[in-house]
């Protein structure tokens, strides 16, 4: 397993929504990819972490919303919201690709997932409250939105123009 970079935005991969896993492409690389996605994710630490962040660009997501490291762990290729509910929850979000940025995000309290598993066998479950917002903002990546998308623009350019003068004096450093 290896730990791999994660791609910060304003990065273009980010932006760029996902394709869909091939059926050829189920099998032990997508199984290996998925749980470096996940030895990713818990190193960073993070509770969720889509393909598209590590610059591959398939819908490929990894979420652990368990007590410990690994007793929620899920790994959803192709996921699919099939279903949501009318009831929202609004939550403070962050996200690993958007470091130092909390967001309040308002998100459908349940959602009915379908996805395949890296091995390609079909899955399906509902997820509620936690779960439903980390599965609902992985799925954001792979249609091509990070949480700065979700800012006002003044927010956004405040943001970024912060990022460019901390890069600015690590460079330096």
């Amino acid at each position: 397993m290896a730990i791999l970079p994660i791609l910060t935005a304003p990065h273009p991969v980010l932006s760029a929504q996902a394709r869909k896993v091939e059926d050829s492409e189920f099998g032990a690389e997508l199984q290996t990819l998925c749980e470096d996605m996940a030895e990713t994710m818990y190193d960073a630490p993070g509770v969720g972490l889509a393909a598209p962040q590590i610059g591959d660009g398939r819908r490929v997501i990894v979420i652990d919303s368990g007590e410990t490291p690994g007793s929620g762990l899920l790994h959803l290729c192709n996921p699919e919201i099939v279903e949501r509910s009318k009831e929202t929850i609004t939550w403070a979000e962050t996200c690993l690709s958007v470091p130092d940025l909390e967001v309040k995000v308002s998100r459908h309290k349940r959602v009915r997932l379908t996805w395949r598993s890296p091995l390609g066998e079909p899955k399906e479950q509902v997820f509620e409250n936690f779960e439903a917002v980390i599965v609902q903002h992985e799925i954001d990546h792979l249609l091509g939105t990070v949480l700065l998308d979700r800012v006002s623009r003044f927010r956004r350019s405040r943001y970024l123009q912060q990022l460019k003068k901390r890069e600015r004096a690590a460079a330096m450093a």
